[in-house]
């Protein structure tokens, strides 16, 4: 008995030590965890299905936010608020659509209620118009009454970006009324450094003969003074998914304002058609060749990876590259971690090219993202879903998305919700861990859940240098105001699902001539010869059926 009775206090000790551990350490945005589950959260009055509905989907999980079943509130509480279970399949980019070509071979009783499809620029198997040609999605054009509010958050001079090239609407999308995220930044030390010498006469390159300057100064003093005159890369840029996107900020500084994957423009006289066919791509090839040749572009623009240009800021020998603002911060403060004290990776406004362009993409607002399936038509499911996204969309389900719930996460400020400062406190990171803007699944991005974490708690003033950066290249009123320009879409016509494997992205395509070209292997005369063989070999179908899509959706 006395053996029982230490064993028991022994036990009770060690829960007691661990009890006394757990609240010593920090919860995640300052909230306890399964701080949702016991609250006062009542059905809504707006949409709510008695008894209760599961919707099944599949669909790409990414970043930190949590999933339907490790943590976090989002799902759990839009059950409570709406009856709507979600039973969601996430699954990884890599391999995703060979986990499409599974479901689809199951017939149509296989597929889930919802699903997502691939972006056009990541495989040209399951995008939005693989899966309509499927007949696995309906077209939601007869069902627009049933979701007013998604409607209304699209707004009429976006529509074109939420059509498919039919002229059919057959996603729910997600909206982010942002239109900062991308920056172009470069090492401010150094061309303070570069000043101090003698080599440049100003702080920040605003002009065409300013950055080469800048890049030329770069490439022949050692600036970052390691002893290896040769191992700083004056610009450094990121090939994208296929290739594709490798050259698109300079294509910016050219007038040339391009599709997010950076193959389509619209002409001054509303034609759509491909970058090459531009009046400034001539000069542009020619501009870049000469830079590749002086070893101021990237030696690895063609093939470098997102992950890889991010080691070149944290290795100390990037000085110029394009990328999420936030990187700015991110990479000044691990260098200044490795005892780089002066380290400053400043945002700016992007690159002015010779003629005084001086453009940048804004964030896509409305991206398609969730397809409602025949699966889910033949089960009478339809309108439930559809009516539960238009709830999704209305204040109370934006709020829920944005902010969590009121009195636990966020208050009411002068009619503002505003986020507790334990969730913003690290900007992003808690935010999305917590499960806010559950961006994988799709919603409605406030401004100002935005701004909050961005601003991270603080007013501009008391940020320090690093992150002062990454606002002036987030914020609307930042570097890049009046630069922005909304991308033309890349529109996914049965010509361009054929071709585009061989013709864009292929060992043979035209990006890959590109990159031949810019590298000095082919010559711009020559350039355009072997683009118009291509044109005859099926990229003139895919301009000729683009101009015609896009004289539909526009």
């Amino acid at each position: 008995m006395k053996k029982i009775l230490s064993l028991v206090l022994a036990l009770a000790m060690l829960l007691t030590a661990a009890c006394a551990f757990a609240t010593d350490v920090e919860a995640v945005g300052g909230l306890e965890p399964n701080w949702w589950v016991d609250a006062d959260v009542q059905p809504s009055t707006e949409f709510y299905v008695d008894g209760g509905m599961t919707v099944t989907m599949v669909g790409v999980h990414f970043n930190q936010y949590p999933t339907t079943f490790d943590g976090g509130y989002y799902f759990p509480t839009i059950e409570k608020m709406t009856g709507v279970h979600f039973d969601i399949d996430w699954r990884t980019s890599d391999g995703y659509s060979t986990v499409v070509s599974t479901i689809l071979a199951g017939g149509i009783d296989n597929l889930p209620d919802i699903i997502q499809p691939t972006s056009s620029q990541t495989s040209s198997g399951m995008s939005v118009s693989a899966l309509a040609d499927e007949g696995a999605i309906i077209a939601l054009d007869d069902y627009l009454d049933l979701i007013p509010n998604v409607v209304a958050a699209v707004g009429e001079d976006r529509m074109a970006m939420w059509r498919s090239a039919d002229g059919h609407i057959y996603t729910i999308p997600t909206i982010v009324n942002v239109p900062g995220s991308q920056s172009m930044t470069f090492r401010k030390d150094w061309a303070l450094k570069l000043k101090e010498q003698g080599v440049i006469d100003f702080d920040t390159p605003s002009t065409w003969e300013e950055w080469k300057a800048f890049w030329y100064g770069v490439r022949d003093n050692d600036v970052n003074g390691n002893g290896d005159p040769s191992d700083e890369i004056p610009l450094v840029l990121e090939m994208g998914e296929s290739g594709e996107r490798a050259l698109h900020a300079l294509l910016n500084a050219f007038g040339i304002k391009a599709s997010n994957d950076a193959q389509f423009c619209v002409l001054d006289d509303g034609t759509y058609t491909m970058v090459y066919d531009h009046p400034n791509y001539r000069k542009f090839l020619t501009e870049v060749q000469q830079l590749y040749a002086d070893k101021i572009l990237d030696p690895e623009f063609a093939t470098r990876k997102q992950a890889d240009m991010y080691n070149t800021m944290s290795a100390n020998i990037c000085a110029s590259c394009f990328t999420w603002a936030q990187m700015s911060q991110t990479h000044t403060e691990e260098l200044w971690s490795m005892g780089i004290e002066d380290a400053l990776f400043e945002c700016v406004a992007p690159i002015t090219g010779p003629d005084g362009e001086c453009w940048l993409q804004e964030r896509q607002a409305v991206t398609p993202l969730n397809c409602i399936t025949a699966k889910a038509e033949k089960d009478g499911k339809v309108e439930n879903i559809l009516k539960f996204y238009n709830w999704q969309f209305s204040e109370e389900g934006i709020n829920l998305y944005n902010y969590g719930i009121e009195g636990l996460s966020y208050t009411m400020v002068d009619g503002q919700a505003t986020l507790n400062p334990g969730i913003v406190k690290n900007g992003f990171t808690d935010y999305r861990t917590i499960g806010m803007e559950c961006e994988p699944f799709g919603g409605m991005w406030q401004t100002s859940a935005f701004m909050q974490c961005l601003f991270a708690g603080e007013s501009l003033e008391t940020l320090n240098a690093a992150y002062q950066s990454f606002w002036n290249g987030l914020n609307n009123e930042g570097v890049n105001k009046g630069h922005y320009y909304a991308m033309p879409p890349t529109l996914e016509t049965e010509a361009y699902t054929e071709y585009r494997g061989e013709l864009i992205v292929g060992s043979s395509g035209v990006c890959a001539l590109r990159d031949q070209t810019v590298a000095g292997q082919v010559s711009v005369d020559d350039f355009f010869a072997k683009y118009e063989e291509l044109k005859a070999r099926g990229l003139q179908e895919v301009i000729d059926e683009g101009n015609e899509a896009y004289s539909k959706i526009r």
